[in-house]
Formats: structure tokens, C-alpha cells, sequence
């Protein structure tokens, strides 16, 4: 009788323990839904956000999916190519590359360019906040990858796992995407005017949100790119979801400049500011965004809204998002790169740098600015 009630009372301490386990395992996520993570292969894995600073109280707001500081080089993960001079330059580093299905950690390509490897790095001399940011190197005589770029899932487990996280219609975590991040453009990048193979610049990209894996990819019917379109010199969305500049604004597609023939820079002088927002060197620029999916699918009724150091820059309303095509249920990766359609790689140009900081991806408006509201 007594070896019975000790497995009793063995038992009932078990199950407390357990019940303790769960209950520190549910996740509240979203827009109040909620998630069940077990064990540490599907705990969500939190960057480490320097504390007291604005990034770290934006990063503790509901509704925050993930952020990051870019401060360590620990967390870039390289792929690069293979039997190239990249191979010495990561010489005692796992090449990490990465399919569609994002199960390998790899999220920074580097590129060869000119012979040499090109590729994002921290950089511990000039940031936003915290002690690093994100560098990409535009060479002389680079090709359209100039640099390499950066490219996430929304959500990793603790060993590097994508959880799966999107957002759109079916997702427990809603269908409206918000994002904030900081760039600078030094003026040897942000003054060049660059030459296009073809005769046709697009314009070189900022930001990149896309579907989620394992069919996500970039360059598909199911993403939203914010960039430099025809070298205007003023911040918009991708031309594959409209020719739309900064119409909200008064900031109009300007049909006598000289977009259509090579080099576009030279119509920057028809995009002033005001009424325009316009690209500035050797600043931090803040880059807020809200894309709301909303009626049916690939139909022109999403939304797609851009603040610029806090000024709304575009509203846009006639959007189309493929959330339930062959590209993915809606948006769970994006990419920061200066990727720039059909630049001349045999252009001699000087050598250019952008940098990224202070990312965060939410469910909820996030405050502008360094205060937080």
C-alpha cells in the first residue's frame, strides 16, 4: 500500500510538472491567436536587441514577429559559390546554401564580381543604433547582384528550423504585414548614374517581402519590392505592381522625363522635393511600411502604404498579391539588397555602400521615430 502511494504521489508530480512545461510553452502570437511550441526544436529564437535602447522597447510591442540589430557577425550565415575565389574567403566556414525550403541557415549570399568576392557584412564603424548594421558593397564593373543581398524567414526555432510564420488570409497571425527599417546610401552609390544593359534601368531595389516557404521566392507574383524605380531618386513600389511614384503626395509618374531610354538619372530633376520624398546621402533614412492583403486573390484591391522619415510617401490601393497561387499563402521571407535589373557590369562607376539597420517585421503599427508611442 505504501510503495503505491509513493507511485501515486510520484505521478501527481509529474503531471504538475508537466502542466508547468505547457503553460510556459503556449505562445501568444499575432493577432491573439495561438501557437503551441514543444520542447527547444520549435521555440521561437529571440535576436539579441542591445537593452534601453528605442529598437528594444519597438521589439517589446505586441505584435512584433521578429527584429533585428545587425550587431554581431554571428548572425550571418554565408552561401556563396562554389569553386570560386569565395572559396578562400570563407576558408574554415560552412557553406550554408539555401533552397527554397530555407531548412539550412544560409540568409547572406556573397557574389564574385571583378574576380573578387562581394558580400554583406556587419559593420562596426557606422549604424543606427546598438554597435553594428548591415553593409553591402556596390563595386565598379558589377552586374546586377552587385553585392549579394540578405534574405530571411520571418521566424527560426532555436536550431535554425523556419517555423512556418506568414502572414496573409489563412494565417492565425493576420493579413496585414508591418515593417520598419533604417538605411543610409553613401553619396558614391546614391549620386551615381548608372548604365543599364538594353538600354532600360529599372532602378535598384531597397526591400523585398515575399512568400513563404517552401514555394516563396523572390522575383514571383507574390511580392512587394520597395525601390529607386528609373533612378528618379525617390523611394516607390516595384514597378510589377503599378507605375505608381508618390502619387499620395502630388508626386506624379512624370511622362516628359527621359525614363525610357538608358540612364534615368537624369530625370531626377523632375521629381523635386517637395512635393516628392527623396533619397539623402550620408543619413540614416527610417523606412516604415504597411501591405494590408484584402479582397480576392491577384485582384488589384490590396494595399500597399510606405512612411519615409515619417512622411507618408505612398498609398497605394490597387495593389495585386498572388496569396494563393504557386508562390506561397502570403508573406514569410524578405531580402535587402541593391539589386539592380540589367546594370552594365562594364561600367567604371565609383564604389558605392548602403547600409541596413534596426529591422522589425510586425502584425501592429510600430512607432516612428525613437520614441516609442
Amino acid at each position: 500500500m505504501r510503495d503505491l502511494r509513493l507511485v501515486l504521489a510520484l505521478l501527481m508530480i509529474g503531471i504538475g510538472v508537466g502542466t508547468i512545461f505547457i503553460a510556459l510553452a503556449f505562445n501568444t502570437v499575432g493577432n491573439g491567436s495561438s501557437s503551441f511550441s514543444v520542447g527547444l526544436d520549435t521555440a521561437a529564437e529571440e535576436p539579441e536587441i542591445p537593452q534601453g535602447t528605442a529598437l528594444a522597447q519597438k521589439c517589446s510591442q505586441p505584435g512584433v514577429v521578429t527584429c533585428f540589430g545587425f550587431d554581431s557577425p554571428a548572425a550571418l550565415h554565408y552561401a556563396w559559390p562554389a569553386g570560386t575565389v569565395c572559396d578562400e574567403a570563407f576558408r574554415g566556414q560552412k557553406n550554408e546554401q539555401f533552397s527554397r525550403d530555407r531548412e539550412g541557415r544560409g540568409n547572406t549570399l556573397a557574389v564574385v564580381q571583378n574576380g573578387k568576392c562581394v558580400f554583406p557584412e556587419i559593420d562596426k564603424t557606422t549604424f543606427h543604433s546598438g554597435s553594428g548594421a548591415l553593409k553591402l558593397t556596390i563595386p565598379s564593373n558589377s552586374s546586377a547582384d552587385s553585392g549579394g543581398y540578405f534574405s530571411e524567414v520571418f521566424k527560426r526555432s532555436r536550431e535554425g528550423r523556419p517555423l512556418g510564420t506568414y502572414i496573409g488570409p489563412e494565417s492565425s497571425w493576420g493579413k496585414v504585414l508591418y515593417f520598419q527599417f533604417y538605411q543610409r546610401f553613401d553619396s558614391d552609390f546614391l549620386d551615381t548614374d548608372f548604365r543599364c544593359l538594353e538600354g532600360d534601368c529599372a532602378g535598384w531595389k531597397q526591400a523585398s517581402w515575399y512568400g513563404n516557404p517552401p514555394n516563396g521566392d523572390r522575383g514571383s507574383s507574390l511580392e512587394v519590392s520597395f525601390n529607386n524605380g528609373r533612378q528618379r531618386g525617390v523611394p516607390q513600389v516595384d514597378g510589377r505592381i503599378g507605375d505608381y511614384v508618390q502619387d499620395i503626395r502630388g508626386c506624379f509618374h512624370n511622362s516628359g522625363a527621359a525614363i525610357d531610354t538608358g540612364s534615368d538619372s537624369e530625370s531626377n530633376v523632375n521629381y523635386p522635393e517637395p512635393p516628392c520624398v527623396r533619397y539623402k546621402a550620408n543619413q540614416w533614412m527610417e523606412f516604415t511600411g504597411r501591405i494590408e492583403i484584402r479582397g480576392e486573390n491577384n485582384q488589384p484591391a490590396s494595399r500597399v502604404q510606405l512612411w519615409v522619415d515619417g512622411k507618408l510617401a505612398v498609398d497605394y490601393d490597387q495593389a495585386k498579391i498572388d496569396w494563393a497561387g504557386s508562390s506561397g499563402n502570403g508573406f514569410g521571407q524578405f531580402l535587402l539588397s541593391p539589386y539592380h535589373t540589367k546594370k552594365d557590369g562594364s561600367q567604371v562607376h565609383p564604389t558605392g555602400h548602403t547600409w541596413y539597420d534596426d529591422l522589425i517585421i510586425s502584425t501592429q503599427p510600430i512607432s516612428m521615430g525613437d520614441v516609442v508611442n
